[in-house]
């Protein structure tokens, strides 16, 4: 009898053995798990957050046959007992293998794996054969990235004449430091001020009631085209003439 075309071929790489699977299974099934999160969003119900995907599973069930001339076999199978011993082998030495599944005029399946569950059956009536169901998890590389932190060879040390000796590496850190820049005090309501003269009732002038001799308080109020527009802490209404800002004020807050 011609032996029919078979259209799906299963391999397996492990090191540097390649070994096809006999006989076909009937159904591949092949999961694509997601890690996404949902979250309850107060006013707007259940969200989800999309992340990367899980790792891929691979699952089937077959057979290894003891007669190899059916014409569903593939050609160039062993016996049962060599198959047997390859997934053993490969879950005892926790081997890396590849999974390729050639589909003609498809799509093909191509993947790193391990093998997390093997598992073997005897039926009776069929002597010889031996039933099994594979499950196949994607493996990716999880070793480190090696970081290499190239220093500067450290230079001969310099005397100063002054009696200490410096290294120049530390010489150079200094000299490469940068001047950082310094805010400029704006007259504006929470700045520091440092008041001088007298202080009124109100932003007219009228009524004075105090004295201020290098006073440290802050901004309150500004009223434009007064002529004591500026009201300090709880002293009174100044005029901008006599106050001097403060270089560093604390973050005060208006009232």
């Amino acid at each position: 009898m011609a032996r029919l075309r078979n259209k799906c071929s299963i391999f397996f790489r492990l090191q540097a053995q390649k070994v096809k699977i006999p006989v076909n299974p009937q159904a591949i099934e092949i999961q694509y798990p997601t890690d996404h999160k949902t979250y309850d969003v107060l006013g707007m119900g259940e969200i989800v957050v999309p992340r990367k995907p899980s790792l891929k599973m691979v699952s089937w069930e077959s057979f290894f046959p003891t007669d190899r001339n059916k014409s569903y076999v593939n050609s160039g199978a062993k016996n049962p007992a060599f198959y047997v011993r390859c997934f053993e082998r490969a879950l005892r030495e926790k081997q890396i293998l590849r999974l390729i599944i050639s589909r003609s005029g498809s799509f093909d399946t191509n993947m790193r794996c391990i093998v997390s569950d093997f598992k073997i059956k005897d039926k009776g009536g069929e002597p010889g054969d031996i039933y099994y169901s594979l499950k196949l998890q994607e493996y990716k590389s999880y070793s480190p990235s090696t970081l290499t932190i190239i220093t500067p060879p450290v230079q001969p040390e310099q005397n100063w004449g002054s009696g200490v000796v410096v290294p120049s590496a530390e010489v150079t850190d200094v000299v490469a430091e940068t001047q950082r820049p310094v805010e400029t005090p704006v007259l504006r309501v929470g700045a520091g001020v440092i008041v001088h003269g007298v202080y009124c009732n109100d932003s007219y002038g009228s009524k004075p009631h105090g004295m201020a001799n290098n006073i440290s308080t802050e901004i309150k109020r500004i009223v434009t085209g007064n002529p004591y527009p500026v009201l300090v802490g709880n002293y009174g209404w100044v005029q901008e003439s006599q106050l001097q800002l403060a270089q560093s004020a604390p973050d005060f807050r208006p009232y």
